[in-house]
């Protein structure tokens, strides 16, 4: 059960938006930065607006050097011309000699996605990174101020060659991560970075564009394949958890929910 009692105070930023802070959490090569330049896309094709900024830092292998940031707005207030809300997304370098960047990436997160490689051979890799997780903000978690979710990706690949769901299970518990394998199931999206990104390519360039976009020239979001759905759907249940916490916290400090601007990005 999340409650509002010790969640991380959510700021406003100069222009008196508050702002929300996301991190991607995984190994290396997981598909952490694949999510965010995807969610960045489909941003970018429904609503080029609620786009604020983009940055991948990476090195010539395509992994992160330090992170991965994009700034996307909810909702925006008629009167200003502002969102109602921006939310930060990071990702964490996977690799073992970037856990100082971890450590600093990770601080001040309100939600947390953390990415497992379904592939078989990539046990003990996830299981590190996983119990490296626990050390920095586990207590966090099994508090239940720091809402998360489970993407689990690549499961693209042949059946014998990756785990299942029911595997995250024992993968957590073996990591220290998470005890409560039922709460934890709850979390877990099956997803395939792979397959959203040539669904929606294929999307893109098969489908007659009058038939894609809506009144203002935009993507239909009733479009979006299943699989660019799945990417996205940690993402939205975070932003819904974390407002539900921050509208809570405003009403023990007196604000009513009604006249909160918040309320109107639901």
């Amino acid at each position: 059960m999340l409650t509002s009692a010790q969640f991380t105070h959510v700021k406003k930023d100069h222009q008196g938006v508050p702002v929300v802070k996301l991190v991607y959490a995984g190994p290396t090569m997981a598909g952490k930065t694949t999510a965010l330049t995807l969610l960045k896309i489909l941003a970018t094709l429904e609503n080029p607006e609620s786009v604020y900024k983009f940055l991948k830092l990476e090195d010539p292998t395509g992994r992160t050097l330090f992170f991965d940031h994009a700034v996307f707005g909810l909702g925006r207030n008629e009167r200003t011309g502002l969102p109602y809300l921006k939310y930060h997304i990071f990702t964490v370098p996977g690799q073992d000699r970037h856990v100082a960047q971890r450590k600093v990436v990770l601080r001040g997160a309100h939600g947390l996605i953390i990415v497992i490689d379904s592939e078989k051979s990539r046990w003990e890799e996830n299981k590190r990174s996983l119990t490296e997780l626990v050390h920095l903000v586990g207590d966090k978690i099994a508090a239940g101020v720091l809402p998360y979710y489970i993407m689990l990706n690549k499961m693209d690949l042949p059946k014998e060659e990756r785990i299942t769901s029911l595997e995250v299970g024992r993968l957590l518990v073996e990591a220290g991560a998470h005890t409560s394998l039922r709460d934890a199931a709850v979390r877990i999206v099956e997803a395939s970075c792979l397959q959203a990104r040539n669904d929606l390519q294929r999307l893109l360039t098969t489908t007659d564009k009058s038939k894609l976009v809506n009144e203002r020239g935009y993507l239909r979001k009733e479009l979006r394949p299943p699989s660019v759905q799945r990417i996205v759907k940690p993402v939205e249940a975070l932003i819904r958890e974390i407002l539900v916490l921050v509208m809570k916290q405003q009403k023990e400090q007196g604000v009513s929910a009604r006249s909160s601007p918040l309320s109107r990005s639901f």
